[in-house]
């Protein structure tokens, strides 16, 4: 069974949802220690953006990214960004699944601006691109600022009370 690239996007974010949630449950209750589940959620995210990577030039989406070692050295600088992200993220106020969903939303929101971004096709107009690119950053981010916001605002801030 072929997967499309759209249908390995989805299911990728979702496994950075449930992958994170569960590594920031262990986190958050000491089962594991905080640099192991950074670092071991650092490599999940490594090799799913990876491996979206690969798919999208399987797709014939890639037209930026010649070779495996691009798309290798490209995904190194991913990580390296989120794991900072996620260092950060992991010291917000929020359970472990909204901070899972906040991590997941960044995930999507980036993988599909670089999705479009290295998609340039070497003929195309550099004017048309970016006017394209501008229209997806700009609905990339409104949609993930939406969500972000959504996340945070069903999120319970205060501890429970004890009686």
């Amino acid at each position: 069974m072929k997967i499309s690239s759209q249908t390995f996007f989805i299911i990728s974010s979702v496994f950075i949802f449930l992958s994170s949630s569960f590594i920031l449950y262990l986190i958050l209750y000491q089962a594991i220690g905080f640099f192991s589940g950074l670092m071991i959620l650092s490599f999940l995210i490594f090799l799913t953006f990876w491996q979206n990577f690969l798919t999208f030039r399987r797709a014939g989406e890639l037209i930026g990214l010649k070779s495996k070692k691009q798309i290798f050295v490209i995904s190194v600088i991913f990580v390296l960004g989120f794991s900072e992200l996620i260092w950060s993220i992991s010291f917000m106020p929020f359970p472990f699944y909204i901070l899972g969903g906040i991590l997941s939303v960044i995930f999507a929101v980036t993988l599909d601006i670089y999705r479009e971004y290295f998609g340039k096709p070497a003929n195309d107009n550099l004017f048309a691109f970016s006017i394209k690119i501008k229209k997806v950053i700009i609905k990339d981010i409104v949609a993930g600022i939406a969500l972000i916001t959504i996340f945070i605002l069903i999120s319970s801030w205060l501890p429970p009370k004890v009686y």
